[in-house]
């Protein structure tokens, strides 16, 4: 019998633990790069070792170029199907597993799945609320919009890109100049320059992440959560927690709802979704979104407070789909086992990280499930503005909700000084 195979786009972020799950199932990976060069915020993540084969187009490529380079470079295998391992995979594993008529999403919305303006486009022409919006490169194009919509503040953002990147809320022009200023021409962190910039309108209300697989058009939601923020200085606000919701309480069946009708107005028929959802007194509307696993996410944690986690359902999905089919039809809604709060350490100071003699009294409390995305030792600490510069993650999962609220005051009251053990910066930076 011949060994099962299968192909990873851009295996990064959460993506970097796939070859590990297809492994318990038997499956061989093959590492397929969208580019020639990771993008340095995903550097760390890549282990070469994981797969049979890593497969890296030239520099210089075109995306058609791309396409059929690796197309080439597979042909005559027996792949039995092509996933993406992160945001910057989604389009790569569109084409190619559309072109090797493997289980896809096809290519037709490709570019909704990635580009925010798009996205928003494909939602109204289905008939689902999307966020109104303008996109542009000058300024005072963007002024004129936002006075023309009677907005009193905006929201301005990259096309695409990753971890709240340059998210600005403006509402005066001067606000605007900066935001435009600090987005278009620039090469954001997933490698795309930002030729233009997405204006949208400010979307006042409760924000969740729902999260689902989908198999040959058939959505199942696996979780769903909703979080508060923080107003932090350098930014407008950041997530400070996230906690886990029942799946039969009535917001999440709404969430759940629109969801799939997202789902099916993006032709999202095959694999992982992660969607940023606001609800606000019209309903919910879909403000982020990515057609691949969530990002930054503790499996371990997950799975004690639901049994699974997105990514283990994921690769159930493709490894054994009639399997996986069946039994989530049995299974219906998710069930939450325990309550779990997933909080974002947020940092008001700097330094270079030396270790983290606050870990031990974070794993002693009662309800301390998993701790993820630290800085790493030997480098740098810095007042946290966004996802990216979120110094840690910690998951606290307790079927005891009391409990659950202690241990989460406990763990906010550290200082980030009392967590990682830092040195001044060279320089006195």
């Amino acid at each position: 019998m011949n060994e099962r195979k299968c192909v990873i786009v851009d295996a990064y972020s959460t993506g970097r633990f796939l070859p590990e799950e297809f492994k318990r199932y038997g499956i061989g990976t093959v590492h397929v790069m969208s580019a020639a060069q990771i993008p340095a915020i995903f550097q760390s993540h890549f282990d070469a070792d994981l797969y049979d084969e890593v497969i890296r187009p030239h520099e210089c490529m075109a995306h058609d170029e791309i396409v059929e380079f690796h197309l080439q470079a597979l042909r005559g295998r027996e792949l039995e199907f092509v996933i993406a391992g992160s945001e910057t995979g989604v389009e790569l594993a569109d084409s190619i597993s559309e072109r090797l008529g493997l289980p896809s999403n096809g290519t037709a919305l490709s570019a909704a799945r990635r580009d925010k303006s798009r996205m928003s486009e494909a939602l109204a022409a289905a008939g689902v609320r999307s966020i109104r919006q303008v996109v542009s490169d000058n300024a005072v194009e963007i002024a004129s919009w936002k006075r023309q919509e009677n907005f009193d503040e905006i929201v301005i953002k990259p096309l695409n890109s990753t971890g709240t990147e340059d998210v600005f809320f403006c509402s005066a022009d001067a606000d605007v100049e900066r935001a435009l200023s600090a987005i278009v021409g620039k090469t954001n962190r997933v490698g795309a320059f930002n030729e233009l910039a997405l204006a949208q309108e400010k979307i006042n209300g409760q924000q969740y992440t729902v999260n689902a697989v989908s198999i040959d058009g058939e959505a199942f939601i696996t979780e769903a959560w909703t979080y508060e923020t923080v107003p932090v200085e350098g930014a407008s606000s950041v997530c400070s927690r996230e906690w886990l919701l029942g799946a039969k309480e009535p917001i999440v069946l709404e969430l759940s709802d629109y969801l799939v009708r997202a789902l099916q107005a993006l032709q999202i028929v095959n694999g992982p979704a992660h969607a940023e959802i606001i609800v606000d007194d019209r309903g919910p509307v879909l403000v982020d979104f990515g057609a691949r696993l969530q990002g930054t996410m503790s499996a371990k944690a997950r799975t004690m407070a639901l049994g699974d986690n997105h990514m283990s359902l994921t690769a159930w999905r493709y490894a054994n789909p009639k399997e996986f089919g069946e039994c989530m039809r049995l299974r219906g809604a998710y069930k939450r086992q325990a309550h779990a709060l997933c909080v974002s350490l947020i940092s008001d100071m700097s330094g270079v990280v030396a270790g983290y003699s606050g870990l031990d009294a974070i794993r002693n409390l009662s309800s301390f499930a998993d701790a993820i995305a630290f800085v790493p030792i030997g480098q740098k600490l810095v007042p946290t503005i966004d996802l990216v510069s979120t110094p840690g993650i910690v998951y606290l999962v307790n079927n005891d909700l009391v409990q659950l609220e202690d241990d989460y005051r406990q763990l906010r009251a550290l200082r980030m000084n009392q967590v990682f053990d830092l040195m001044a910066q060279e320089g006195g930076e």
